[in-house]
């Protein structure tokens, strides 16, 4: 097992940047739009990975002027392929564990929770959960419980409805588990501990998405851009009969930058439509928890929701920034062609 804490670590790094993030040196800011910046902070506090929120944190707080877009250009990428290294590496330490334990044992389940948490979660188990799980194993205190009261219909028809209409689809699947298998304690079990496991692999699957979204979006951008400006240099350079064809040439290019980022921005929006439905499930969800009086733990359910509420909500506006930046984007490359 690895020796050291890299969440720890992260979790310094991070408390930091908290302290920094609105008073970096006037240099650096100077030096970089404030829609990158947005970028690079946005990466800090909410990618789902520690490895890509850690590489970010360090390009905020450098006092380089190339810090940040540094991070947009290479540093990001590289950050990425760190995080699928151990990922890798993370997955192969679980499944040995996995391979050489009892099954009834906590490390044997700890490790099939871990296979399918998240990114970070299995980082957490790695650096801390083994040890737990094992030092548990050791001393004897381990027990699987089952022993649990008979669940009542009312929660029964609760996980089957977040079964058919939750918008996780790793909630959706965890609460038709539930229900296929149909005992107290599979019930019991989903209560406990795989809604909000779901419901955090669905928030991870999120937060991929856009940020493949955000990497494609500029990538294609820089490219058809870079292209545009090229077709108007050649245009600028000829005369006569050559200077119409590449005035053409320019238009197309330009177009092309416009319908690219259009695309993007109608992405953005869909992104912000499915943020806005998990927000929405979750408000159901406090709703129904205030009401609820079968013998789950309601109230912990009614805090994790109105957490989840806020991070969807959260979710949902910046979405709708991107969808709002994207569109601005494809207006100017409309303009630029325009005025040819």
């Amino acid at each position: 097992m690895r020796k050291v804490n890299r969440r720890r670590w992260l979790a310094t790094a991070i408390l930091a940047t908290v302290m920094v993030l609105g008073t970096a040196p006037f240099a650096a800011v100077a030096a970089v739009s404030e829609a990158d910046r947005e970028r690079v902070r946005w990466r800090a506090l909410s990618d789902g990975r520690w490895e890509v929120r850690t590489a970010a944190v360090v390009a905020l707080n450098s006092t380089a002027d190339n810090a940040v877009p540094a991070f947009l250009r290479t540093g990001l990428s590289a950050a990425i392929s760190r995080a699928n290294a151990f990922e890798r590496a993370n997955v192969a330490e679980i499944r040995y564990w996995l391979r050489i334990s009892p099954v009834d044992s906590a490390v044997h389940i700890g490790c099939e929770r871990a296979l399918a948490a998240t990114h970070d979660e299995k980082q957490d188990f790695i650096d801390t959960g083994l040890a737990v799980a094992q030092e548990l194993d050791a001393s004897g205190q381990y027990e699987h419980d089952r022993e649990v009261a008979a669940q009542a219909q009312e929660d029964r028809n609760f996980v089957a409805s977040l079964a058919e209409t939750d918008p996780g689809p790793q909630v959706r699947a965890a609460a038709a588990t539930a229900i296929s298998r149909g005992t107290d304690a599979d019930i019991a079990d989903f209560f406990d501990y795989y809604w909000t496991a779901g419901a955090r692999l669905d928030d991870e699957a999120y937060r991929l998405a856009i940020s493949d979204l955000d990497l494609r979006g500029t990538a294609a951008l820089a490219r058809l851009r870079e292209a545009a400006l090229a077709a108007e240099a050649a245009e600028a350079g000829a005369s006569g009969e050559a200077a119409e064809k590449l005035r053409a040439e320019t238009l197309a290019a330009w177009q092309a930058v416009a319908t690219a980022a259009g695309g993007t921005s109608e992405n953005w929006a869909a992104e912000r439509d499915r943020a806005a439905a998990q927000a929405a499930r979750w408000h159901d969800v406090a709703e129904h928890a205030q009401g609820a009086t079968t013998e789950q733990d309601w109230a912990g359910v009614l805090a994790r929701a109105g957490t989840n509420a806020s991070a969807w909500e959260d979710a949902v506006r910046w979405a709708q920034e991107q969808a709002a930046r994207w569109a601005q984007l494809a207006d100017e490359a409309r303009a630029e062609a325009v005025v040819r």
